[in-house]
């Protein structure tokens, strides 16, 4: 949130990972918040500029800080609650599902399985 270089290099990646892996959910996160709490002229991003990439790419976007922990958790509950609901999207359209009797594959004989 402090340095807008930054929010120029995940624009860079968000496009890159756009690229491989279309449909991706992204999340965007600004990081520092803290030092904004301190003081607001050390922000380097406008917040309205990040909200409207975030709604352009259809990203969720969270301000945290490691240093307070403000967002953080917030951050990994919606992570975890859009997989749970990904999987099971995914898992209710599969046509075909896995068939647990099959005994072939790189993964049947790893050394994990005796």
């Amino acid at each position: 949130l402090t340095d807008s270089s930054s929010f120029q290099r995940a624009k860079f990646w968000v496009n890159e990972l756009q690229n491989c892996e279309e449909g991706c959910r992204i999340y965007l996160c600004g990081t520092k918040s803290d030092l904004l709490e301190e003081d607001k002229r050390k922000r380097g991003v406008d917040f309205h500029d990040v909200q409207d990439y975030a709604d352009e790419i259809k990203a969720e976007l969270f301000e945290t800080s490691s240093k307070t922990g403000q967002s953080v958790d917030e951050l990994f509950q919606k992570v975890a609650e859009d997989y749970v609901h990904f999987t099971a999207f995914q898992v209710m359209t599969e046509e075909k599902g896995v068939d647990l009797g099959q005994r072939s594959g790189a993964y049947f004989y790893s050394c994990c399985h005796h």
